[in-house]
């Protein structure tokens, strides 16, 4: 298996890893081959981000679980983003060779990563009037993501589409390669105006 992937795209999809969590393969993104062409993606349960990295698909399928102290070592802070990085996959030792010739190896993870494509809706239903609460840091991190991977200052611009106590469906107006899932805080999908803020319907004349 080979790919190559630039750095600010590993930084980017590093932002929907697991930190300190049980689940050990969480910690890390999975880079995937088949007919979809190559992708990377990365879960905490909570988040997911997916980014499509070349398009053209891939007649043998494969996968590799990239530990995250690798990912952010080889992520873009301190570098040049563009900067591309060439993987070379053989059982799971990960050989990477950076633009200046220099090369790292590393362990990939042994373990099965989540099947993502159970919680990507097939459709996106129309759902006016349904209301979806996010964990803000959450959020954030789409934003972080968007950035990464070359939006900048005011023109940043992230959607979610809610879907009530539904996955909310995560989009990036300046990488339409990118599509992220977000879940709700079920416990808090209740929006409504305080009384206090209301228009009145009538106002009550006052005279002196």
């Amino acid at each position: 298996m080979q790919f190559s992937v630039q750095r600010k795209q590993l930084k980017a999809m590093s932002r929907f890893m697991a930190v300190k969590d049980i689940r050990y393969y969480l910690q890390g993104i999975q880079v995937v081959q088949n007919n979809r062409g190559t992708y990377i993606e990365s879960t905490n349960g909570h988040m997911l981000g997916r980014l499509l990295i070349e398009e053209t698909p891939c007649a043998v399928a494969a996968s590799v679980l990239v530990p995250s102290d690798a990912v952010k070592a080889l992520g873009a802070s301190g570098r040049k983003g563009n900067e591309t990085l060439h993987f070379t996959i053989d059982g799971v030792k990960i050989n990477v060779i950076s633009p200046d010739g220099s090369s790292m190896t590393v362990q990939a993870h042994e373990a099965r990563y989540p099947d993502c494509d159970r919680v990507v809706p097939e459709l996106s239903p129309d759902c006016p009037n349904a209301c979806s609460t996010y964990n803000p840091e959450y959020i954030m991190a789409f934003y972080d993501c968007a950035k990464d991977l070359g939006s900048s200052g005011k023109g940043t611009a992230v959607q979610i589409k809610q879907r009530g106590n539904d996955s909310g469906i995560v989009i990036i107006d300046s990488e339409p390669l990118f599509v992220g899932i977000i879940m709700p805080m079920r416990e808090h999908n209740t929006v409504t105006i305080p009384a206090w803020c209301t228009r009145a319907k009538t106002l009550d004349t006052v005279t002196a």
